[in-house]
């Protein structure tokens, strides 16, 4: 019987595909590809290793286990050509699935031999769900009926996922800017996923970037609580994709900067890596300061009074000034 390999993200997913009695091994693909430095091959030693600090800084994972996770699938990738006769790619239409679609695409193209049949289930909707935000809501019956509803990869989305791979682990923004004018509906959800990635950068206006500024925005003049934001946040900015770490990660630089945006009531740490949610945590609630205020309507500017020290794919964004910014008006950057 021929070997499927199914490559997933999300053990939630992982799970339910298994149980609904998919043929072949599940893949869980758990590098987080939206965060920290990126190059053309995630498991070379000097990059792997600025990962794994990267991750332990913002997220609390131990370096030693980011490291093993992360060569271990790469790993996987490498042997599939002697292993098994198809991959089936499950990845969603949000900007954290689709960064790693175009990874894992540009990878397996680049394997010297590639005897293997290459499909991809990648979808936006599911009949019946009104708000659907990825496959892992989905249970086994809804999964089920999922199976064998994938398409072939096409040489076209193959030479397009190496290069967004390419602009996206580039150390300037200028390849992503050239991209974003051309035709990208070969892969049909990925136009907005990199306009996504664009609105990471700081604005020219105020120095936030999309999220940051959302943040702001839902939390007004009043205060309103951790969970609330985050759901709020989850349902307008859906097209990000992101979870629970890098939600906080993202309160967290404008919360624990130089000059504080905003301030937290009922505890001092929010959740890191493995952590369950504190006792009470429904009832922690986020304020803006009065620093945060000026920001939001564009007096002050974070950058300058903050700074920054983060990736965005292979771009380093760090100090105070002379940093890569998204320009309002169009869809390139400038630096300021």
């Amino acid at each position: 019987m021929p070997n499927k390999l199914h490559i997933v993200n999300g053990d939630a997913f992982g799970d339910k595909l298994r149980a609904s009695g998919i043929d072949g091994d599940i893949l869980v693909w758990r590098e987080s590809l939206y965060e920290g430095p990126i190059g053309m091959q995630m498991s070379d030693s000097v990059l792997l290793s600025m990962r794994a600090a990267y991750m332990n800084r913002l997220h609390g994972i131990p370096e030693e286990i980011f490291k093993s996770i992360t060569l271990q699938q790469e790993e996987v990738l490498d042997s599939v050509a002697v292993e098994v006769d198809e991959i089936v790619l499950w990845f969603e239409h949000d900007l954290y699935d689709q960064l790693m679609l175009c990874y894992l695409l540009s990878r397996l193209f680049a394997l010297p031999n590639r005897p293997f049949k290459l499909s991809l289930l990648s979808i936006n909707h599911y009949p019946g769900v009104e708000f659907f935000h990825g496959l892992g809501q989905l249970n086994v019956d809804q999964i089920t009926l999922l199976h064998d509803k994938w398409l072939p990869v096409n040489e076209e989305q193959l030479l397009l996922a190496c290069k967004v791979w390419t602009a996206y682990a580039a150390s300037e923004p200028l390849l992503m800017t050239t991209l974003l004018e051309e035709d990208l509906s070969a892969l049909p959800f990925l136009k907005k996923a990199l306009q996504a990635n664009s609105e990471r950068y700081p604005s020219m206006r105020n120095g936030l970037n999309t999220i940051q500024q959302l943040i702001l925005d839902l939390i007004g003049d009043g205060e309103l609580s951790v969970l609330s934001l985050f759901q709020k946040v989850s349902k307008t900015a859906s097209h990000y994709g992101l979870g629970d770490l890098q939600f906080w990660a993202t309160v967290d630089s404008i919360r624990k900067c130089e000059i504080p945006l905003v301030r937290l009531a009922g505890g001092d740490k929010l959740p890191s890596y493995s952590e369950a949610l504190p006792l009470q945590f429904e009832k922690w609630r986020l304020f803006r300061t009065d620093m945060g205020k000026l920001v939001h309507t564009c007096e002050l500017d974070h950058q300058y009074l903050n700074g920054i020290d983060d990736w965005i794919g292979g771009v380093h964004l760090l100090g105070k000034k002379d940093i890569w910014r998204r320009n309002g008006i169009s869809t390139g950057f400038v630096k300021m």
